[in-house]
């Protein structure tokens, strides 16, 4: 696998800039709110994190971590792969991979935006953990989806004499692997998360 992925190399890269690129706008556009909107965000931000973790207490944690799991794998992996083998999703692939970082970016900046200090450890004990699993996860298949679809154009044009269904195997089985990835965030970030927020509202009170 990693020989595939140096093979792959500058869309690795390209993907991960990409990445990094929407994490950038969503830190910067948190500068853009309106008084109004930074309030409301603030407010629901603090009654959250004040009531945490109560309301966890009334959900039924099995049922979250399955629903996470099932929603992680069909609205990323599985959907980046379906995107792939159409080639013309290719464009919606770099969306998702924008959107995903600009949310992350966004989430991270305001919460530092409006807790300061405190807002850093809020920020590592909510988002960091599972995030470890799922980005690398989703620029992983985001990259192999993209590779395939760049291998089908070329293909098609005659620039490329790769067998399609070895190409189509190696994108299926990277994705399959990273979906178990995606599908460990989810437990993570439904398990252990929490756990980590509910320690960080203790050591900051």
């Amino acid at each position: 696998m990693v020989h595939y992925f140096k093979q792959r190399l500058p869309i690795l890269t390209g993907v991960a800039l990409l990445f990094l690129l929407g994490v950038s706008f969503g830190s910067i556009a948190v500068k853009t709110l309106s008084p109004g909107q930074v309030s409301d965000l603030s407010a629901y931000l603090h009654q959250f994190y004040s009531s945490f973790p109560e309301g966890l207490r009334n959900t039924n944690r099995h049922a979250a971590a399955l629903r996470g799991v099932v929603d992680n794998i069909v609205k990323v992996s599985c959907l980046i792969w379906v995107l792939g083998m159409t080639v013309i999703g290719v464009p919606l692939i770099a969306g998702i991979v924008f959107v995903r970082g600009f949310v992350l970016g966004f989430t991270v900046g305001f919460i530092i935006s409006e807790m300061k200090l405190n807002g850093i450890l809020v920020a590592a004990a909510s988002l960091l953990p599972h995030n470890l699993l799922f980005v690398p996860a989703l620029i992983l298949v985001s990259t192999t989806s993209l590779s395939f679809a760049v291998v089908a154009v070329q293909t098609l044009v005659g620039t490329n004499r790769s067998n399609i269904i070895n190409q189509f195997m190696a994108t299926t089985l990277i994705v399959v692997v990273m979906s178990v990835l995606i599908a460990l965030a989810a437990l993570v970030e439904t398990y252990v998360t929490p756990v980590l927020m509910n320690l960080s509202k203790m050591l900051i009170m």
